[in-house]
């Protein structure tokens, strides 16, 4: 998502004129939102606000660096943070050093459970590179600094400080709301899959995760787009090994293993890709369009004027290019031993991202007719299948309309996310996933997650905070349930 559309605002004369002002989208959450504003204005912000900044920098500094992961130091403290608020957790091993947590607030039963779900394992980060340690927790010049601060320690925090909310507030429920946090996304994705493999303890009909967030200016400056991930790409890696008579290095000899590798990717190379129009993409430009107005809204609200004047533009940015194609991208070689012994074998290893619709058994025809050589293989290694989620549901619908509530020029919208998070693993048990991290950041910022100088805003959380929690509460509180009950004794607000 980090430049999705960023070329979008060159393609259009007005791209920088005045938007009409007003709530974007309004949707249906049930008559619900009444119901839920009681509940969020019970809430003591500033100190919620507070006591979340806290728990996030002390989260920040739990090094749960994966590999090799060693979570159960950030779920201990978890459980220990949501135990200790009276929330009964299950603490689920996965290996030495290594776990998740499952946290239940109770509901009435009258609908399925709704997931908050979060991993806590983070990616290295290469300390000589950070303005500040990288697992400090440190707030500096309005931000909260650390690896996971963005992926996806940020969200971990505020869906327990959810929970908790709930819990102090004895805010009636008509679903179980459980909390996920899992290990190992970052790498194998052992955590979610341990999940699933209990899932009949568990039984979501929907779940929040990462995916998208709030960007400034993605689309037109001066306008917030708020990215719900509705789909990803399925993720396909695959070993594509040339065979050959092997022999001396001295003597060049036709077709040998390595000649037959370098013609076949000099044909990858020259691959032509087929476009495939997502139909999230174009509703999110739909909605952007019809917020902004104008000879830009004109063009993105409609198909063919985007498919005409857009195309190329698309096209050649390498975010959206991914995001409309079936991608074939080389990440490495294998093979030689030595300088001067030509191999029997060589091979290239591709990482290939499929969109929805899309199958293995397809892109490994298009591949083999492609290459079109018998000394040729194609190995898959691992595979995931693209999947997705409707955006016509109860629960995107309040998700997107909390995420733009008291914005001028805001809109959220469906987008296909390019690369895996852990809802692939749950959309086949038939949950409806969503990926939404409430925070509104830049593009630029964006891009801290994975490398130097991970942060958060520090202004973000409260809003956040009430972005996910509104959403939450839209889906599951009672009927009735407007005015919290009494607070439990002792626990602060």
């Amino acid at each position: 998502m980090t430049s999705l559309i960023l070329v979008l605002s060159a393609t259009f004369p007005d791209a920088h004129a005045a938007a009409p002002a007003g709530r974007a989208l309004p949707v249906d959450t049930g008559g619900q939102e009444v119901a839920t504003d009681l509940v969020l204005d019970s809430v003591d912000w500033p100190a919620a606000t507070t006591e979340l900044t806290t728990r996030l920098a002390e989260l920040l500094r739990i090094p749960s660096v994966n590999p090799p992961g060693d979570e159960a130091l950030a779920v201990a403290w978890l459980d220990q943070w949501l135990s200790g608020e009276g929330i009964a957790t299950e603490v689920i091993p996965l290996s030495e050093g290594r776990s998740s947590l499952i946290a239940r607030l109770p509901g009435s039963g009258a609908e399925k459970p709704l997931c908050l779900l979060s991993h806590v394992d983070v990616v290295p980060a290469e300390a000589e590179r950070w303005t500040v340690p990288a697992f400090s927790g440190e707030i500096k010049d309005g931000y909260l600094w650390g690896r996971g601060a963005l992926d996806m320690k940020g969200m971990t925090a505020l869906e327990a400080m959810t929970m908790v909310q709930l819990k102090r507030l004895a805010v009636p429920l008509r679903r179980e709301v459980i909390l996920l946090a899992v290990a190992d996304e970052e790498v194998d994705s052992k955590g979610v899959e341990s999940i699933v493999s209990m899932w009949e303890r568990v039984g979501c009909s929907h779940v929040v995760n990462e995916g998208g967030y709030g960007l400034d200016g993605l689309f037109f400056e001066g306008q917030t787009f708020h990215a719900i991930s509705v789909a990803e790409k399925g993720a396909v890696w695959m070993r594509m090994i040339a065979s050959g008579q092997p022999g001396h290095g001295s003597t060049p000899v036709a077709g040998r293993a390595p000649e037959h590798l370098s013609n076949a990717l000099a044909k990858l190379a020259q691959r032509k890709d087929v476009v495939h129009w997502s139909p999230a993409l174009m509703e999110s430009f739909r909605r952007v369009g019809k917020e902004h107005g104008g000879v830009s809204g004109a063009i993105l609200g409609s198909p063919l004027l985007v498919k005409l004047l857009v195309r190329g533009r698309l096209m050649a940015n390498p975010a959206t290019h991914a995001a409309l194609t079936n991608t074939v991208n080389v990440t490495g070689f294998f093979g030689g031993k030595a300088p001067n012994v030509v191999p029997s074998e060589v091979g290239a290893v591709l990482d290939c991202r499929i969109l929805p619709g899309a199958t293995v058994e397809a892109l490994l025809a298009e591949l083999t007719a492609l290459v079109d050589d018998p000394s040729i293989r194609f190995e898959v290694t691992s595979q995931t299948n693209a999947n997705g989620s409707p955006w016509d549901d109860p629960f995107f619908q309040a998700l997107a309309a909390r995420a733009v509530e008291g914005q001028e020029h805001a809109v959220a919208g469906p987008v296909v996310s390019v690369g895996y998070t852990d809802s692939q693993a749950l959309r086949p048990l038939g949950v409806h996933a969503y990926g939404y991290v409430p925070f509104v950041i830049d593009p630029k910022l964006l891009g801290t997650t994975h490398g130097d100088d991970e942060r958060v805003p520090v202004s973000e959380l409260a809003p956040g905070l009430r972005r996910l929690m509104g959403a939450v509460l839209d889906v599951s509180l009672a009927e009735g349930g407007g005015r919290p009950g009494p607070r439990e004794a002792g626990r602060p607000r």
